[in-house]
């Protein structure tokens, strides 16, 4: 039973995510440590750790209720990020952008798979 979330896709695009967010909020200023960069790495990992608690549920709807909240989770970071470059904290976030939008689709198509179920 262990792991099973470990397969899929939308799990390991969402980690992938997890490091590439670590990155980028390590050069939030220190002013931030406890505010916007604290928050953006919540948010970031509880993306994946939805996603490994609803496939550990019992059924689909379950399931789909724990990708809801990732979704929720996803669309905070990316407006956690809008702030940061709003606040000019950071720049050249197109690439991060693009890929929250894609996981974003990952999860909806997912999310949509489990309801024909």
């Amino acid at each position: 039973m262990a792991g099973l979330y470990k397969g899929l896709k939308v799990w390991e695009n969402s980690v992938s995510l997890i490091k590439d967010i670590y990155v980028v909020a390590e050069k939030l200023p220190k002013s931030e440590e406890y505010n916007l960069k604290q928050q953006l790495k919540r948010a970031v990992v509880s993306v994946a750790l939805n996603i490994a608690e609803g496939k550990g549920r019992k059924s689909a709807k379950e399931f789909s209720n724990f990708l809801n909240i990732s979704f929720g989770s996803l669309c905070e970071v990316e407006a956690i990020l809008t702030l940061c470059k709003e606040l000019n904290y950071l720049s050249n976030l197109e690439d991060i952008f693009s890929r929250i939008e894609v996981l974003s689709k990952m999860l909806s198509s997912f999310k949509n798979s489990l309801a024909e179920k």
